[in-house]
């Protein structure tokens, strides 16, 4: 009889620098914990090499780690660290809290078109910027795409990625299967190279999934399934889904192509489709500028995040059930209410602040065409990282670059800035942004003159570095050093504030 494994106990250390926090799950090469960083203070996704693995699946996880670190993307994790403890290697990544796309497909039949919009548009856009730095992620599936609760999407887990130094080290052969049956491209499945356009055929199934409600091609055994990818043309999507906008049909069924010249030739090609089938999202090359006040991840976010947690028909009846006994006992529960209300006075709690003015400096330049004379300063606060308040680099910064005004007393706790955005015209890699310097050090001062300096990371998307609480009216916002890079200029996203307002 073989003894039951020892349950994991959590928190433990790993190193003198990382502490396992709990079990998130298991990636292609490895076990995956969520871990503490306790040098900068973050969480981390931590993944170990499983110890058993051979000489060549080291090799790999190094090139993965390698790789990895060189992708700096909205839209990929970004890997922070690797290295090695004792015989365990180690790759420290982004921690991402939200859902992966495989459990919104579990708990929904067919995704509304504004949500795969969305959806399929981001991980179009990390795989292009992957394959412009030679890495094709052969793995694309649902449980690799992670949405946060602000719909950013991740592609996550480049553990079986094909890469270009690869071919130096001879760890990629032809012959060699990689991947996951349901997603995988017929070149895949006949064990021929790999393209970036074998990541485009697993899309276009991811694709076809949203949409339809189902996968292209399903079978009881890997091997059926795999033949079915070889040898049969997919079901015709009108078929599940009789409200498809003009063009999906086809842009899916082009992903789909058994030959790899007749599908879309990159990822950009595969974009610039999406402009024609989605055409309400203002996100085409003709304009590159925003022109409506959210986005389109805030407009899609319930649509979206909400899905996980859809309602099945049989608990909707169940609920009706419910209903019926709660009808009874409704007059009981409002006296209870109104009781509650009459003596109960709630206690102050953390919530976002907002401030009543705010005043730039330096500010000059206005790179979208809809913005003239520069952005509004509600820019930092319209939970719209696309946009920012753009300044050139202050030569001598006794001034503050922003400055914050409350209506009276409030206790800041927390400080949350995204940094480095802006939205423009198209680049090379399709992303629809460029990036700016970034801030490494700022300087927080309230009104009486107590000040405290933070350290920011060299990362994207929205961060909280550790304050102490600071009670003020108002808070100037000082620009001590920043991160190298090609130009002068730099750019805040986002400025989100929690604490409490005083009486």
């Amino acid at each position: 009889m073989i003894a039951p494994q020892k349950p994991e106990i959590f928190p433990r250390p790993f190193n003198a620098n990382y502490e396992l926090l709990g079990t998130l799950g298991k990636g292609g090469m490895g076990n995956v914990y969520k871990a503490l960083d306790k040098k900068l203070k973050r969480e981390v996704a931590f993944k170990i090499l499983d110890s058993s693995s051979d000489q060549e699946a080291i090799q790999r996880f190094y090139l993965e780690a390698q790789a990895m670190k060189e992708l700096d993307h909205q839209n990929i994790v970004h890997v922070f660290d690797f290295g090695q403890q004792e015989n365990q290697l180690f790759i420290a990544m982004t921690y991402v809290q939200g859902t992966n796309l495989s459990e919104i497909l579990r708990n929904k039949e067919q995704l509304s078109f504004e949500a795969i919009d969305v959806i399929i548009r981001q991980i179009a856009r990390g795989l292009l910027y992957a394959h412009s730095k030679g890495i094709v992620h052969r793995d694309i599936k649902p449980s690799n795409i992670m949405l946060t609760i602000d719909n950013r999407v991740y592609v996550m887990d480049f553990g079986i990625s094909y890469i270009r130094e690869m071919e130096k080290e001879r760890l990629t052969r032809t012959g060699m299967t990689m991947g996951t049956p349901e997603y995988m491209s017929p070149e895949q499945c006949h064990g021929d190279s790999v393209t970036l356009q074998s990541d485009i055929y697993s899309m276009g199934v991811i694709l076809y999934e949203m949409t339809c409600g189902r996968l292209p091609f399903e079978g009881n055994r890997p091997v059926e399934i795999a033949l079915k990818h070889v040898q049969e043309q997919p079901p015709a999507p009108e078929l599940f889904r009789k409200d498809m906008p003009p063009g999906l049909s086809a842009l899916i069924l082009k992903c789909l192509k058994k030959k790899l010249n007749e599908r879309f030739h990159d990822m950009q090609e595969f974009l610039d489709a999406c402009d024609q089938v989605f055409p309400n999202d203002k996100d085409t090359h003709q304009t590159p500028h925003v022109t409506k006040s959210n986005s389109a991840l805030r407009r899609h976010t319930a649509s979206i995040t909400n899905m996980a947690t859809k309602i099945s028909p049989k608990a909707k009846m169940l609920q009706k059930k419910l209903a019926a006994v709660m009808i009874g006992i409704f007059p009981i529960i409002i006296m209870l209410l109104i009781l509650l209300m009459l003596t109960h006075k709630p206690e102050s709690t953390l919530r976002e602040l907002e401030w009543k003015e705010a005043l730039g400096n330096y500010e000059t330049k206005a790179l979208e065409v809809d913005k003239t004379k520069g952005y509004p300063l509600s820019n930092l606060n319209d939970n719209d990282i696309k946009t920012a308040w753009l300044y050139t680099m202050p030569k001598k910064p006794q001034n503050p670059v922003l400055t914050l005004y409350f209506d009276g007393n409030a206790i800041i706790t927390h400080f949350g800035i995204a940094i480095g955005y802006q939205r423009s015209v198209d680049d090379a890699f399709g992303d629809r942004f460029r990036i700016f310097k970034k801030p490494k050090q700022l300087t927080l001062e309230t009104k009486d003159g107590y000040k405290q300096k933070i350290k920011l990371e060299n990362i994207k998307g929205m961060q909280y570095p550790q304050i102490q609480a600071m009670e003020t009216t108002e808070l100037k916002i000082y620009l001590d050093n920043v991160y190298d890079a090609e130009n002068d200029d730099f750019a805040i996203s986002e400025i989100r504030l929690l604490g409490m307002e005083l009486p």
